[in-house]
């Protein structure tokens, strides 16, 4: 059973803008500098943030680890102006090895208590946390774990600013204390991860392409897509929930976002697959653009094709 409980706030521009990232390349550790303040209390705090573009994957506390943001996209987290060079440049020393860390880290955010501490609790839930990231991500050693400010100068977390020895402690808990490679890290199995499992490709828009597409971005499978507004162009959209909330699905809205940034979506970010969203899905797979879903779909046969390939045009 995993420990990280997976729990995605909401596509939001200043905290979760839903873009793929560029793969992970290593885990960035923060502290959250709010004294008191809970994994969900961030997790909410995240969900509703605006004017100010922050976030990170993973909130853990002495309860919990709370993921939520997917791994495979972009988190705010990592790539501020904290510090300068003498030639004015700005202070990246890892730049060259992980470019925009945004793109290619995750972060995880350790809580502190009411006296502004990480507990002892907190940094072991912390360590059985990024067991189960290593797990998913085994190219990760020890020398892929770093402070934010090592990253770009920030005084984060300030614990272990102050007593550089505490990282050093983080990863000899996570990989044992001789141990260059990940031989010592026994995590468990996170309960959402890539599925190497094929689906048919039957042109059919059912329960498994829908799994299998929930499972390509990280959100928990439930066999549907939900929340859907029944029109003539996506009645064959057989994995469909169709009600008149008009509250859209994630996953739809996922795409949305993305297919927007390609310039091939123009409608809104609403979560809901009517006839420019189906338009936007057939130019991306390349397919007859007619804006509706037969009962036996080219498109879907595409999308299908590209799912068990792992890797969507957009």
């Amino acid at each position: 059973m995993s420990f990280i409980k997976y729990e995605y706030i909401n596509i939001n521009e200043y905290s979760r803008p839903g873009i793929r990232n560029n793969g992970i390349d290593g885990i960035i550790m923060h502290y959250t500098a709010n004294k008191g303040g809970t994994a969900r209390n961030h997790k909410n705090y995240f969900n509703n943030l605006k004017g100010n573009y922050a976030s990170a994957q993973l909130f853990i506390d002495d309860i919990e680890a709370l993921c939520i943001i997917p791994l495979n996209e972009v988190a705010y987290h990592a790539n501020e102006i904290s510090k300068y060079n003498a030639d004015g440049s700005r202070y990246r020393p890892l730049y060259s090895k992980i470019g925009n860390a945004n793109y290619s880290t995750i972060g995880v955010e350790m809580c502190l208590d009411k006296n502004g501490n990480i507990t002892e609790k907190t940094f072991q839930n912390a360590v059985k946390a990024v067991k189960e990231l290593i797990a998913i991500y085994p190219h990760i050693t020890r020398e892929k774990i770093w402070r934010h400010f090592d990253v770009t100068g920030k005084n984060c977390p300030a614990p272990w600013v102050a007593k550089p020895s505490e990282l050093e402690r983080f990863k000899d808990a996570v990989f044992g204390k001789t141990s260059g490679s990940n031989s010592a890290a026994k995590p468990s199995t996170p309960s959402v991860k890539p599925s190497t499992n094929k689906i048919q490709e039957d042109g059919m828009f059912g329960p498994s392409t829908a799994n299998k597409a929930m499972q390509y971005e990280g959100i928990t499978p439930d066999d549907e897509i939900s929340h859907q507004y029944r029109q003539a162009c996506n009645k064959n959209l057989y994995a469909a929930q169709f009600d008149n909330t008009l509250k859209g699905s994630t996953l739809i809205r996922t795409w949305q976002k993305r297919l927007k940034a390609k310039g091939l979506y123009k409608g809104a970010i609403d979560g809901l697959c009517g006839t420019e969203m189906i338009k936007a899905m057939q130019r991306a797979l390349k397919t007859t653009v007619d804006g509706v879903i037969s009962p036996t779909s080219n498109m879907v046969k595409a999308l299908q094709v590209a799912l068990n390939n792992n890797k969507l045009p957009w």
